[in-house]
């Protein structure tokens, strides 16, 4: 039997472990009661027991419903009979105790019959709680080994293999005709798949550092207004800036406001006007705005970035939202994509670098 089905098969029955820890528990119970001899007292001890048993039953549909490996549910089983032992060991040497002082013993078999039973109940949940965390944790680890090698193909082996074909299509290009229609497809696909490649690259640096720094938030702006007015001469860009608006944001954040300037230049018609402010509402974070009257980003795209993961069938078309996503994100603020009938507006909400010194100084008591 392969690993896969020896996986599924378990997967079948290792949650019955909690179970059949209930039903031993209610076993016990009754025959505890049997061997004390049955009174109200007991009874209600009886009660106890089965309440506590009861709580395995949920443990067992919980271990169903939670994202566990079949080993992993059974190292959880192994866990809460060891816990359940545990504590009736616990409780047995407290009797001990009591009795080697001369203290009077009461009622020592329910003590350690409950000490067991509570034991499994609190442990089945522990250990439930401890290996979910434990497999997320190598998860993460492994996603993180991933990420860190598709960086190292993005950043080195991809981008180096991208540059000789873009060098052989260079020479080509001097060869033939310039209306050659199967080369200039050819350079607007490798143009496309460079830029790409390009801005993964810079997402993977984003989401990987951790450098945030002061910034002025208007020369921020200003200076991405330049850098698309180089690459689209014939946009016109209206800016509005507030004076002496410093964030604490990513050293990305130019990145940023470029890209959804520059989406909103190459998702729109010819005739699209653009406008980019920055705001500093007194006592509150600033925000910057870039906003166009053509017809928006389509609902779909703007909903992946609230998804948990890009599927098959929902996907974004670019990656231009992921950094600009990312970057407010890490600058411990936030973005938000808004369209009505006026057009689109992206807005970054970022954290005033001068708010966040003051709180600082508050807290280690430099405040004047």
């Amino acid at each position: 039997m392969s690993r896969r089905a020896r996986e599924q098969s378990a997967d079948a029955v290792a949650h019955w472990w909690f179970h059949a820890y209930a039903l031993v528990g209610y076993v016990a119970a009754i025959a505890y009661g049997f061997a004390v001899g049955w009174s109200l007292a007991v009874g209600l001890e009886t009660l106890i027991l089965f309440a506590l048993a009861t709580t395995l039953v949920y443990s067992g549909v919980d271990a169903r419903g939670r994202e566990l490996s079949p080993s992993g549910v059974v190292r959880a089983a192994g866990l809460t009979a060891l816990t359940g032992a545990t504590f009736s060991l616990l409780a047995v040497a407290v009797a001990l105790i009591w009795l080697l002082e001369g203290h009077p013993v009461v009622d020592v078999e329910f003590m350690v019959v409950f000490a067991m039973w509570l034991g499994l109940a609190v442990g089945a949940q522990a250990s439930l709680y401890a290996v979910a965390t434990e497999e997320k944790r190598t998860r993460l680890a492994d996603l993180v080994k991933l990420l860190t090698m598709n960086q190292r193909v993005l950043r080195h082996n991809l981008r180096n293999e991208l540059s000789v074909v873009d060098g052989h299509l260079y020479n080509l290009e001097g060869r033939v005709d310039t209306g050659d229609e199967d080369v200039a497809v050819a350079r607007r696909h490798l143009d496309e798949l460079l830029e790409t490649s390009e801005r993964a690259r810079r997402i993977l640096d984003i989401w990987d550092s951790d450098s945030c720094r002061e910034q002025d938030a208007g020369a921020v702006l200003v200076d991405a207004v330049e850098r698309l007015r180089e690459r689209y001469p014939d946009v016109d860009v209206e800016v509005a800036s507030a004076e002496d608006a410093t964030v604490w944001a990513h050293s990305a954040l130019e990145d940023a406001v470029y890209e959804a300037l520059a989406n909103a230049v190459e998702h729109n018609d010819a005739g699209v006007r653009v406008s980019a402010s920055v705001r500093d509402p007194p006592g509150d974070d600033v925000v910057i705005e870039v906003a166009d009257t053509g017809a928006g980003i389509p609902d779909y795209e703007r909903r992946i970035l609230d998804q948990p993961a890009e599927t098959t069938l929902s996907h974004a078309s670019g990656l231009g939202l992921w950094l600009v996503y990312w970057t407010a994100r890490e600058s411990g603020g936030t973005v938000e994509f808004g369209a009505d009938s006026d057009g689109t507006t992206v807005r970054f909400t970022l954290p005033d670098a001068d708010r966040r010194a003051s709180r600082w100084e508050r807290l280690v008591g430099r405040h004047q």
